[in-house]
């Protein structure tokens, strides 16, 4: 369900003002109610007093009546005061009753009896006067009572003739002292008398108070809290009753009060803050409606303009944009909102053309080597497959140049990548002099390109694969003094003459290449289907296969052939040697499946095994220490190091228990990459051995460069030492040497005693072959007589 912005800020607006005028309004009224509370607390106050003060002036008045009675009478000396008070009343009483409201006069007698003088008919004395007056006869004693009519009682002692003769009763009734209280004050007085024949024997305006009386739940003035008060409400007007108490004994005077112009004053202070506050909330609502008209109207006209984004109309989305709000010094969120809107059009359209331009240089990557801007093996694939099929249909014939750069590893190893890359980029630039638009020009990865000559014969293709040739001799690069040339063995095959099929011809032309490498570099080889090479290509895709189920299947095993220590005979190193089972269980030496493995790339998972099997033996056997071979594929591993840290650290295996063997041949092959490779896994504490040393054409040159602690003699000038002089004298060289360097020496193929003899008379530290111990597992070091070492 859709609701504007505009209505939902107006109703969170309305409920928060209504909120905020109905709490103001409720304070309004409460301040007037408490102001009018106080106000008539006062007005109670003060008029408890007034009335109070008009019944004592009542007493004083017929306090002096009492003193004045006595000498209305005649002055015959022989008169009692009986008659004498008799006398002055029968001549003078309708005066007291005229001018002082005086109801009764009673002379009350030494012997306490009570004796009316005036009127004739009067109700008795209230016998707590005349208790009063005994308790204290020498003084003025005063009764207010209601039984049965309400009448102030006053009892003055009565002298005569210097002795006393008594006391004289005054009655008044309360009618003139409550009349003046209602001109005074304008209330109204009701006197109530609870369990009476007439519940209000007085009261001012009895017309019209007491109905209001009957009405009125007066027991609402015993509830506590009220404070004796009671507010009610008749025809429209507002009255306050207000019970006096301690007054009189079980008698309640009440107090009417006329509170209607109060009442009207809070509701009119309350009904003026309710329309204040209503008149606010509409203006309020007004203004932001007014404010929200032009908001909202920018806002809906942006919210149309967003969808331009995702179509990617950048510029028409800037022209189209509201104009920001120029006539107020002042900006706004919107006008913040606009200017992020302008802003991250202006982003996303330089995004939208970085993107063009990346998936412009995808599709062309996706084609092309980045390095020689070449077409790369997918792209050079599809063309050639073009190429093959309009031979076919056109029916002539073609040519494919698989192109290998011999000796470039070794560019990289001496000078560096970056080198190798110029080096890569120039030969690329004089294939394509070369060819120009003649053939496809393709490159492989690494060191190999490829070329796909349409319309060429086995001619036209030899001629091609010398030009290649004397281009790429051309190409010399140099680098710190050092001078970078290399040559390029060529494999030539022809469509449709030796194949159609895109991958087989590819296949048949790596197969010729290497056949070109095999005699000698700089070479090119025409493919002949009668070749062995794709014999020797499916010999090692069986072998591949073997290796595979072989580390799937855990077929591979290590065998341990001990190395003695000859200064005390004791054996305490062993070499491992790899070896593998076969489906049927027969044991596969190494000089099968390895070559095969570092052809194809396997051998980097077997150098994985062979290492963790290695350390996990060293925990299983904490006495022994073990000699590894490395391949030469090891020096390249990047993983190799880190994945040695981890299982030593993982087996808790000391490092020096385990020694590494490297064959000079691989040292040669990438010096650099092994002098690091050496130097991190020494910096574990583990050791290297150089074995088949003397093998090489510069031994001593590596045996310098190299951080070995041992030299492993090759076995070559070990088997005949016995009867060859040169023999002897080279192996001393180098024990000598590598004594003087610092190096243990090890000599491998010790097949006799006799050369064991020798070799400690030479002074070598170590010695291994069959005399010493065959190959084998480490319960059984004894193998077959037919074994053959590693």
């Amino acid at each position: 369900m859709y609701l504007s912005l505009r209505w939902k800020a107006l109703i969170v607006l309305s409920i928060v003002l209504a909120l905020v005028n109905a709490s103001l309004a409720f304070l309004a009224y409460r301040q007037a109610a408490e102001q009018f509370e106080r106000q008539q607390v006062a007005v109670r106050d003060r008029q408890i007093r007034q009335l109070q003060a008009l019944l004592d002036d009542g007493y004083r008045q017929m306090a002096r009546l009492a003193n004045i009675v006595p000498l209305l009478g005649s002055d015959q000396s022989d008169q009692t005061i009986n008659e004498r008070l008799h006398h002055a009343l029968d001549h003078h009483g309708f005066m007291l009753d005229l001018e002082w409201d005086i109801r009764s006069v009673h002379w009350i007698q030494p012997n306490d009896q009570a004796v009316l003088l005036w009127p004739n008919q009067a109700q008795a004395l209230p016998a707590e006067l005349i208790t009063r007056l005994q308790g204290s006869p020498e003084q003025t004693a005063t009764l207010l009572t209601c039984a049965p009519d309400c009448y102030q009682y006053l009892v003055a002692p009565l002298l005569w003739q210097g002795r006393s003769t008594g006391a004289l009763a005054l009655g008044r009734s309360v009618a003139d002292a409550l009349l003046t209280f209602h001109a005074l004050t304008g209330a109204e007085v009701a006197i109530r008398v609870e369990q009476a024949p007439m519940p209000f024997p007085v009261i001012t305006h009895p017309e019209q108070v007491e109905s209001l009386l009957r009405d009125a739940d007066l027991a609402q003035l015993d509830v506590p809290g009220n404070a004796n008060t009671l507010l009610i409400k008749r025809g429209g007007n507002w009255f306050e009753i207000f019970r006096l108490l301690d007054l009189m004994p079980e008698v309640d005077v009440l107090l009417i009060n006329t509170v209607t112009a109060q009442r009207q004053a809070i509701a009119k202070v309350t009904r003026n803050s309710i329309l204040i506050g209503i008149l606010g909330l509409v203006l309020s609502e007004g203004l932001l409606l007014l404010m929200m008209q032009t908001l909202v109207r920018r806002l809906r006209r942006l919210a149309g303009l967003l969808p331009l984004l995702a179509d990617d109309q950048f510029a028409e989305l800037r022209d189209r944009l509201p104009t920001l709000n120029g006539q107020l010094p002042l900006r706004d969120e919107m006008d913040l909102m606009i200017d992020a809107v302008d802003a991250l059009s202006e982003r996303m359209e330089h995004i939208q053309h970085d993107r063009e331009a990346a998936r412009s240089e995808l599709v062309w990557l996706a084609d092309h080597d980045p390095l020689t801007r070449l077409l790369n093996r997918r792209r050079f694939n599809q063309d050639l497959t073009k190429l093959i099929d309009e031979a076919v249909r056109e029916g002539y014939s073609g040519a494919l140049l698989f192109i290998d750069l011999d000796q470039f590893k070794d560019v990289n190893d001496i000078s560096g990548h970056p080198v190798g890359d110029i080096l890569l980029q120039r030969v690329a630039e004089q294939l394509e002099m070369l060819i120009g638009a003649e053939g496809v020009l393709g490159r492989f990865g690494g060191d190999e390109f490829a070329l796909a000559l349409p319309q060429a014969n086995s001619e036209r293709a030899i001629v091609i694969a010398e030009q290649v040739q004397t281009r790429i001799c051309a190409v010399i690069v140099r680098n710190h003094g050092l001078r970078h040339q290399v040559s390029a063995s060529i494999g030539i095959v022809l469509f449709p003459e030796h194949g159609v099929e895109t991958q087989q011809l590819l296949a048949d032309a790596d197969l010729a290449m290497y056949q070109a490498k095999e005699r000698g570099r700089g070479r090119w080889y025409l493919f002949s289907p009668a070749d062995q090479g794709r014999e020797l290509a499916n010999a090692r895709v069986l072998w591949s296969e073997r290796i595979t189920e072989a580390l799937i299947e855990d077929r591979f095993e290590l065998h341990f052939q001990p190395i003695m220590e000859l200064a005390t005979g004791s054996v305490q190193r062993k070499e491992a040697l790899l070896r593998m089972r076969d489906a049927q269980g027969e044991l596969v030496y190494p000089n099968h499946f390895i070559p095969v493995a570092e052809k194809t790339g396997q051998i980097h998972a077997i150098d994985h095994w062979v290492l963790a099997r290695s350390i996990l033996i060293l925990q299983i056997h904490p006495d022994l220490q073990l000699s590894v071979n490395l391949s030469a594929n090891a020096m390249d591993d990047p993983s190799l190091l880190s994945e040695l840290k981890g299982l030593l650290a993982q087996y808790h295996v000391d490092p020096a228990r385990l020694t590494f063997e490297i064959t000079e041949t691989v040292a040669v092959d990438s010096l650099q990459n092994t002098q690091q490779m050496m130097r991190g896994i020494q910096e574990l504490s583990c050791r290297f051995a150089l074995d088949d040393f003397g093998s090489g054409f510069a031994s001593y040159a590596y045996l310098r460069q190299l951080p070995v602690d041992a030299v492993k003699i090759d076995g070559a000038f070990i088997r005949n030492i016995a009867h060859n002089r040169e023999d002897q004298i080279f192996v001393r060289a180098v024990t000598d040497i590598a004594h003087g360097m610092g190096k243990r020496v090890v000599a491998e193929f010790v097949e006799n005693e006799e050369i064991l003899n020798i070799l400690r008379q030479i002074g070598v530290d170590y010695a291994q072959g069959y005399h010493i111990g065959r190959p084998g597992s480490l319960l059984s070091e004894k193998h077959s007589p037919s074994a053959q070492r590693n």
